[in-house]
């Protein structure tokens, strides 16, 4: 049985740092008005993240003094007083903002199937396309669009 629960932790322990950074996005996106979800969703994410980042002030304050020394051992170019002596607080707080994630649930069920679907036109799509093309969002992913097919050096279309 021990080595059944050894096995187990080991193998939490090897896929835990791969699933952090999808947690930390999802945790993002609960609280950005930008990802369309709504006041119901963002407002226990943002309730929780704030509780968590204030509940984990007074551990920070607790490891100060093994914070700085690890400060000091941290070559200059890379030391970051913030990730170093708030720590706490911002695992705390990402933790936190996974309150909002059961009201996405919901959400995610009931409101967003039946939002009605924004119809773009072509002129809105094509404006949309050069905006991202102009931010450089995907400088790797070259477009060359190929539907539909162009015209024949004539006007008429290709079969």
């Amino acid at each position: 049985m021990r080595a059944r629960a050894g096995a187990l932790t080991i193998l939490a322990a090897a896929l835990a740092p791969a699933g952090c950074t999808s947690v930390v996005r999802y945790g993002d996106g609960l609280v950005d008005a930008g990802t369309g979800r709504s006041l119901f969703t963002r407002l226990p994410a943002t309730v929780g993240g704030t509780a968590g980042f204030v509940v984990g002030l007074p551990v920070d304050v607790l490891v100060f003094v093994p914070a700085w020394v690890y400060y000091q051992s941290l070559p200059r170019e890379t030391r970051d007083p913030v990730s170093v002596f708030l720590f706490s607080s911002f695992v705390l707080w990402k933790v936190g903002v996974l309150v909002g994630a059961p009201f996405d649930a919901v959400e995610s069920a009931l409101w967003r199937p039946r939002r009605a679907a924004t119809d773009v036109s072509g002129a809105q799509r094509e404006a949309i396309e050069r905006e991202w093309d102009a931010r450089g969002a995907f400088p790797i992913y070259p477009v060359t669009p190929i539907v539909p097919p162009p015209d024949e050096p004539d006007g008429a279309p290709r079969p």
